[in-house]
Parts: C-alpha cells; structure tokens; sequence
C-alpha cells in the first residue's frame, strides 16, 4: 500500500505522512484500522525502521493515527488530523500562488494550469 519515491524531493517519512493522510482521505484506510508495525513497513519500503517510527510520530501529533503500547498503530477516528493535513495542504498551495502572482504570473494562468495539472 505504501510506497516511496526515491527522486522526490519530500523527505521519505513525510511521504509516508501524506499517504496516510491521503488513505484515510479515500477511505482505504478507516478509524481503528491497524497500520503496518515499524518493523513490516520499514522492511517492505527498504529503508530505517527510524524513519517509519519518525513518520508515525508526526501522524500521531497531527492527529492522524493514535499508539496502543505493545498493540500497534491504529487510525484515529476523528478528522481533526486530516483537517490539519488538509490546512496545511491549502495554506502551501496559497503561498505558491502567492509567490506565482508576485512573480508576474497571470491568475488565470495559474488556474488553468491547476485545472490541467487536476485533469
């Protein structure tokens, strides 16, 4: 289910960050579903159990997922972790716009290649 981009530029525990977020978006993954342990993911995915305990950790401040100790992670079931990832989403996206309209962008340029890129 998860996967990392190895040529992005987003650190990998932030990749699995926004995955999580986006799954639970969509609805893969629902309130109480158990997520993978440190040690599955970090295996499947090839990379530091650290950086999966790392990724976990910040899911877990957002709200997203919540620990039971010696059970697991599991998926929060209120939205306020989304909501969070979702504000942040939004608020990167205004101040790309922002820097686009400062650099002499035409607004309905920057819409039209939003409605693109969406297609």
């Amino acid at each position: 289910m998860f996967s990392i981009n190895s040529r992005s530029s987003l650190p990998i525990f932030e990749q699995i960050v926004q995955q999580v977020a986006k799954y639970i978006a969509i609805g893969v993954l629902k309130p109480h579903d158990q997520l993978p342990t440190v040690r599955i993911l970090a295996k499947e995915l090839g990379i530091n159990p650290n950086t999966v305990s790392k990724a976990y950790h910040e899911c877990e401040m957002a709200g997203l997922i919540y620990s039971v100790a010696g059970k697991g992670s599991f998926v929060s079931d209120t939205t306020e972790g989304l909501d969070s990832v979702l504000e942040d989403a939004y608020s990167s996206l205004a101040s790309a716009y922002q820097q686009l309209i400062e650099l002499g962008e035409d607004p309905e340029t920057v819409q039209n290649f939003l409605k693109r890129a969406h297609s």
